[in-house]
């Protein structure tokens, strides 16, 4: 590009006539740049005022300042390689930032798999970082909004005005779809943890279940009758204890919130199993 590129970062504005900056860098992370940017004809200025990285999850980030020169070039709104008129170069570089709004609704439509996977338990992905990431994203979106905004306010260029007129629609629209998916993952979080809440009742219900079955069954027979085990009071004592045993976690895994899948019937099956096998070792070496 022969038009000189300078790039600075932090707050504040670009002296005369600013146009938005709103990129989204595609290098070894996905980064989201917003800022606004300015011309003379033969150099831009670029000030990059915020950037998120999808490092980690999508999150705020300190931005080093690299060279955004790529990231003017773009067939759809080509900057003469000479230089030339501001205001030519001007509206290039606010539609550039337009067109990236679909980027931005293409990072929209990953979040909302995500979520999707999450409902599905397709993936073990934390609720936590899916709803940062959405707060983190609706955030970038407002404040590329602002910079159209900003524009709007001051601009004279009606090429300009019309491209970040259409980037405060879009924008607002991508913004109410993150909010309203937002508003829908906390809805799921708060009955997740409800759920969460029950099978830990159901669970405690089973561990008392299995102290308790036993030792009623046992104070019921009498344990005096039956110790020191044989093969054959074994059996007799402990068939009940073990058919109780399997009703009382049939009845509760049935009743469990959620889909129960085979896994957690032979667990249930393994804990019954091991209880038996103390309380049969345990009766053969009673005095």
């Amino acid at each position: 590009m022969g038009v000189q590129v300078t790039v600075s970062v932090g707050g504040g504005d670009l002296d005369g006539d600013a146009v938005p900056f709103v990129r989204v860098a595609k290098g070894e992370v996905r980064r989201i740049l917003v800022g606004q940017a300015r011309t003379d004809g033969e150099r831009i200025d670029v000030l990059v005022r915020a950037a998120w990285s999808e490092s980690g999850g999508w999150h705020r980030e300190s931005w080093r300042g690299d060279d955004v020169s790529d990231l003017l070039r773009h067939p759809s709104h080509e900057i003469p390689d000479d230089g030339g008129r501001p205001d030519v170069i001007s509206k290039a570089i606010a539609e550039g930032s337009r067109n990236t709004v679909a980027e931005l609704r293409g990072l929209r439509y990953e979040m909302e798999r995500q979520v999707a996977d999450l409902l599905a338990q397709r993936k073990n992905t934390a609720l936590r970082m899916v709803m940062a990431q959405l707060v983190e994203l609706s955030i970038a979106f407002s404040r590329a909004r602002d910079q159209a905004r900003d524009t709007l306010r001051e601009v004279r260029h009606p090429g300009v005005a019309r491209h970040c007129e259409a980037m405060d629609v879009e924008l607002g629209e991508e913004i109410t779809r993150l909010q309203s998916l937002l508003s829908s993952v906390s809805t799921f979080a708060v009955a997740q943890e409800g759920e969460a809440q029950q099978r830990f009742n159901m669970l405690a219900a089973a561990a008392a279940a299995g102290l308790g079955l036993p030792a009623l069954i046992l104070s019921l027979y009498g344990a005096d009758g039956y110790l020191p085990f044989t093969w054959d009071k074994a059996w007799r004592a402990l068939a009940p204890i073990a058919g109780a045993l399997t009703l009382a976690a049939g009845i509760i895994l049935h009743r469990m919130p959620g889909r129960t899948s085979a896994k957690q019937y032979l667990v249930a099956l393994g804990l019954i199993a091991g209880l038996i096998g103390v309380l049969l070792i345990a009766g053969f070496l009673a005095p």
